[in-house]
């Protein structure tokens, strides 16, 4: 029988290997991005060394950055919101399904994953236009009168982020609804509650944990999200990707860029410590 302590370093010796790439791989370039959020700009120049709160000072007073990060935390929260009620809908269906179904669905699922998202971009460009196959649908059933345009409108930006964020949900929510004991909902049916009672009761309470972890991770993709937003959204719909690499590419503002990116890194850690708060004791997930 092992001891405690022989017990631990041999849980440190497994994670050592990925301790060590992820320091070499984040931890080591967050590090000096936080040093460069601290330096000194003078223009034509990237930085100059130096230690000043200016550029964070910037993010609590100006204007312009001040709705940079409203409208990325807006557009995150929306298409989080859509995303996990999507997911959690779909996984369900998946979940009561007969097994040669579920295999149908997961596949399908699987699907937006396998392509990149500038080619997931390309697809939209053939449908939100006003002679794309949305407006062409919309006029053949008799919905709408006149051909009508998405491209370049912040639904446009939302509906693409909530397709590129929706598998990832979906597959957590699944391995949550796999770990529940299905006898519970027969004994649910025998005992003569109706649906909406069994899942109120039953499934609803059990999935809680879920639905954090997928709202989490559909918030924090969707708050550093660039391309989406840009090619889709409208030319005023600036989120913090973007202005980052405004500032980073065009503004040759490094400091001020590195500050944008330490605020990012900063709001998203809060966002995983809240749910992580919100959630009960660690149960098992099964895949």
């Amino acid at each position: 029988m092992s001891r405690p302590g022989e017990s631990r370093l041999s849980a440190w010796l497994v994670m050592a290997p990925a301790l060590c790439l992820t320091i070499a791989g984040f931890g080591i370039p967050a590090f000096y991005m936080a040093r460069m959020s601290f330096n000194e700009h003078e223009p034509q120049t990237a930085f100059v060394p130096g230690f000043t709160f200016e550029n964070y000072h910037r993010l609590v007073s100006d204007p312009l950055i001040l709705t940079v990060i409203w409208n990325t935390a807006r557009l995150a929260l929306l298409a989080s919101v859509a995303t996990v009620a999507l997911a959690y809908a779909f996984a369900l269906l998946v979940w009561l399904r007969p097994g040669r179904w579920r295999i149908i669905f997961v596949g399908l699922a699987l699907l937006p994953m396998l392509v990149s998202e500038i080619a997931t971009i390309f697809g939209w460009w053939t449908i939100f236009p006003k002679n794309g196959l949305l407006s062409y649908a919309l006029v053949s059933t008799g919905l709408v009168q006149d051909r009508i345009s998405l491209m370049y409108t912040e639904s446009a930006a939302l509906v693409g982020l909530v397709y590129v964020t929706l598998p990832y949900c979906f597959f957590i929510l699944l391995s949550v609804f796999d770990g529940l004991d299905r006898r519970t909902l027969e004994a649910a049916s025998d005992l003569g509650a109706p649906p909406w009672i069994t899942f109120a009761e039953i499934i609803a309470p059990q999935t809680r944990i879920g639905l954090l972890a997928a709202f989490a991770q559909a918030f924090i993709w969707t708050m550093g999200a660039y391309a989406t937003p840009l090619a889709l959204g409208p030319d005023t719909l600036w989120t913090l990707g973007y202005f980052i690499q405004d500032q980073m590419l065009s503004k040759h503002h490094w400091p001020m860029a590195a500050a944008l990116s330490m605020a990012l890194t900063l709001g998203v850690s809060a966002m995983i410590l809240v749910v992580r708060w919100l959630q009960p004791e660690q149960r098992s997930f099964h895949v």
